[in-house]
């Protein structure tokens, strides 16, 4: 392909522009035209969400964000999400239904967000609302039992201090009893008044422990959060695909570039018209 004879200057950039413009106004408005009739006949895809907290218990399997997110993404979970909604999908078409689906956890928390993309939003909407339905029956197992537990050792905390503060209350009696004895030696006195005081230190050390015990259960017990459900899933008003504007604003600029592209090349062209030697 030969050079041009000539170099171009911006005057003549300028001339061969404005000498095709109808070329590139044509070639600009068909890409307009096209992406927009595109962007229309495309069926409008939404997201729905919802973001909920993780319980806070001591079982790494529902309390961790990883762990959830494999749960929740599982193949297990999903087909039962498919059987309790009834879903029209074909097995061949269920790994890509699960691509619309995103779990993803919330930056320094212990919320994960899980959202899924579709052109039915009442659908979508009812898909997320029975994944976190199916997960909270889960960890709802595990949260009860772990509270059962400790609320069984706060029981048992509790009737042992209850048995040792009757106990207190008779030594007390018992040592109300020794002063007011009569009959004995005041040596016999003073030894069963000792030995009452060292039983006596020894219960009413017991109680400050079963106390301690007893307060840092229940602490733990109301320090013991279920699955919570931050912001529910709601039908989404505006899709997120396609994004006409966007779609449009492209093809423009595409359109553009490629009517200014082939102005170029039809000047260069009638200017170094193709000879048959060449």
């Amino acid at each position: 392909m030969k050079q041009l004879e000539e170099e171009l200057d911006l005057r003549d950039l300028i001339l061969i522009l404005w000498k095709r413009r109808k070329l590139i106004l044509g070639i600009f408005l068909a890409a307009v035209l096209a992406a927009a009739a595109v962007s229309f006949i495309i069926p409008p895809t939404y997201e729905v969400s919802t973001i909920i907290a993780l319980g806070v218990f001591p079982d790494p399997t529902y309390t961790s964000q990883a762990s959830a997110r494999e749960i929740l993404l599982s193949d297990e979970l999903l087909l039962n999400v498919i059987s309790a909604l009834k879903l029209d999908v074909p097995r061949e078409k269920f790994r890509g239904f699960k691509q619309t689906i995103k779990v993803e956890p919330v930056n320094d928390t212990n919320f994960l967000k899980i959202s899924i993309q579709t052109t039915n939003r009442s659908e979508g909407r009812a898909i997320v609302e029975k994944m976190v339905e199916l997960f909270k029956e889960r960890s709802s197992a595990s949260y009860q039992q772990y509270r059962q537990l400790l609320a069984g050792q706060l029981d048992a905390v509790r009737t042992r201090l209850s048995s040792v503060e009757a106990d207190i209350k008779k030594t007390r009696e018992v040592l109300s009893a020794i002063e007011s004895t009569t009959g004995i030696s005041p040596v016999e006195k003073d030894l069963r008044r000792s030995r009452t005081l060292e039983y006596l230190q020894s219960e009413e050390s017991q109680r400050i422990e079963l106390l301690d015990r007893y307060l840092a259960l229940q602490k733990e017990i109301n320090g013991l959060k279920d699955v919570q459900v931050i912001r529910g899933a709601r039908e989404p008003v505006y899709p997120v695909k396609p994004n006409k504007k966007l779609n449009v604003a492209l093809a423009g600029m595409l359109g553009l570039m490629v009517g200014v592209f082939m102005a170029f090349c039809l000047e260069y062209i009638s200017r170094n018209p193709l000879k048959l030697e060449d």
